[in-house]
């Protein structure tokens, strides 16, 4: 799922493996004015969850959460 939040791009598509749904996201900072976005953050992976539904909640509120406090 991406998204963005604040002056950020968010990718927070979960890996699926072997039935396992792990969270994880990558946060960029939007270039100014159409610029290139740079690579900010990455989780690493945030735990295994049930599903696909499940994982996307628990990246999104770590990003979130994140965003918040690394915000300009």
């Amino acid at each position: 799922m991406k998204f963005d939040y604040k002056e950020f791009h968010i990718d927070a598509s979960p890996l699926d493996e072997g039935g396992h749904h792990y969270a994880r996201a990558k946060i960029h900072r939007r270039g100014p004015k159409g610029g290139d976005a740079v690579e900010v953050k990455y989780s690493g992976d945030l735990g295994d969850y049930p599903s696909d539904a499940d994982a996307i909640e628990a990246s999104q509120r770590w990003v979130i959460q994140w965003c918040d406090e690394n915000s300009a």
